[in-house]
């Protein structure tokens, strides 16, 4: 196709962009941030294991009481999605972080393209296990107004900034490979680094010094990877409209409820290695698919009130393994 013709479809396409609007970041903010404070809560509760309660009382004498914590980590894990370390562009229109300067932004801040993990393949082009977005790959939901379809009209032919190759890339690589002009050249091929890998080096971040944003970051690849939407390799198929539900009906729904996750939270062992932990709640989402396709409130209340508790739980292991190795205890 030549650069005129995907010229005038990028044109056609701005319209769409801004009307679709949707979020490529999993869960909504304000969720992870409560994914993070309701395990922070479940931690002390008397259901709580030793191990548990142990790491939640380091958390609050660290932030001078467990409501801080809660509120200190769960905004990190809110951070992430605004990260700007992420341009994608070329010499001819330049490099941004969002489209069309930001007016645009709620549908794909490309920091969130790191947000995937890839279920529905297995080992990518870096040596992953699996892969993380990809557009070749994207589950399409048969709609005329596909965001994946759009995003990729728009960034057709753009390469990731070598500054961000340089940086964030190497730092989600995490002994992987990858060469920029081959693997991030042309936005329609290219393979992003999955969303474990990203969760990995936050987490060695805070075994390195350890610090409760660090850990808050870390704990928003959790969050993603418990989000059938980023297993499936979407940012289409009713993404948003997920999203903006789950964070409607988070109360009024009883989504976190503390009895769910006592029942599951054995499951998330906190010796498991980062990234183990994070593609084993990855595996629970894939067996949830029903978001992706149905938008009726039954269907969502039925797979939230299995997903929040299983992001949940993670997010206990998580915060426990964080602990636990500081007291020599935590494994990889």
């Amino acid at each position: 196709m030549s650069r005129m013709a995907m010229l005038r479809m990028t044109l056609a396409a701005i319209p769409a962009l801004l009307l679709l609007s949707g979020e490529a970041s999993a869960w909504s903010q304000e969720t992870h941030k409560r994914i993070a404070k309701d395990a922070l809560q479940y931690m002390s509760s008397p259901a709580a294991t030793a191990d548990m309660r142990r790491a939640a009382n380091f958390y609050g004498q660290a932030a001078g009481g467990l409501d801080r914590a809660g509120e200190l980590i769960g905004q990190a894990a809110y951070d992430v999605d605004d990260f700007h370390d992420t341009h994608l562009g070329g010499w001819w229109v330049g490099y941004e972080h969002s489209p069309i300067g930001d007016l645009a932004e709620s549908l794909a801040n490309y920091t969130s393209y790191w947000h995937f993990l890839n279920l529905t393949r297995g080992a990518d082009v870096h040596g992953n296990d699996h892969g993380g977005y990809d557009y070749r790959y994207h589950t399409v939901d048969g709609s005329v107004l596909d965001v994946d379809w759009y995003a990729m009209v728009y960034l057709y032919n753009r390469d990731l900034k070598q500054s961000d190759f340089d940086t964030t890339e190497a730092h989600y690589r995490q002994g992987s490979f990858s060469n920029r002009d081959q693997h991030y050249g042309d936005f329609q091929d290219t393979a992003f680094q999955p969303v474990d890998n990203l969760g990995k080096y936050w987490f060695d971040q805070f075994k390195s010094v350890p610090t409760l944003q660090s850990i808050g970051f870390s704990l928003h690849a959790v969050g993603d990877a418990a989000q059938p939407h980023h297993v499936y390799n979407t940012t289409a198929n009713n993404h948003s409209g997920w999203e903006a539900w789950v964070k409607d009906y988070y109360d009024a729904e009883g989504l976190a409820d503390a009895n769910a996750v006592t029942r599951i939270a054995h499951l998330y062992n906190p010796l498991t290695d980062i990234r183990g932990l994070i593609t084993q709640v990855a595996n629970e989402a894939y067996l949830h698919p029903e978001p992706l396709y149905a938008t009726d409130h039954a269907t969502r209340v039925q797979v939230a009130k299995i997903m929040i508790p299983h992001a949940i739980a993670t997010t206990v292991a998580v915060l426990t393994k964080g602990v636990n190795y500081i007291h020599g205890q935590g494994g990889n």
